[in-house]
């Protein structure tokens, strides 16, 4: 393989472990919020643990962020990445606030 076929790979921000990606999707966020060119933009995620290695795209031009996870051996996505993405869903990203709202709501009717 030549230098030029892994010049792809430029794009991708190395993510070591849950924790790795963790910080990665913090300072995306960090980043997003004060500048909208960057936030427009696709971001992608090399995610490494072990011998496993995947790809993460993220959409964070508006919320809901979406996400998309290609394992290179096409196995599901682990756990530990799903709890890491939902935990920063949760804490970061809105989503505890809107289903405290939600919850407050249904008890006032």
């Amino acid at each position: 393989m030549q230098d030029n076929d892994l010049s792809f790979l430029k794009k991708y921000i190395l993510a070591n472990g849950p924790e790795g990606l963790r910080q990665v999707l913090d300072d995306l966020f960090e980043k997003v919020k004060s500048d909208s060119t960057f936030a427009a933009k696709q971001h992608f995620i090399m995610y490494q643990l072990g011998g496993q290695k995947s790809f993460i795209k993220v959409d964070m031009s508006k919320p809901p962020f979406q996400f998309w996870y290609n394992d290179v051996l096409g196995r599901p996505m682990t756990k530990a990445v799903e709890e890491t993405i939902a935990s920063f869903i949760w804490e970061r990203c809105g989503e505890k606030e809107r289903f405290l709202q939600g919850l407050s709501s249904k008890e006032l009717l």
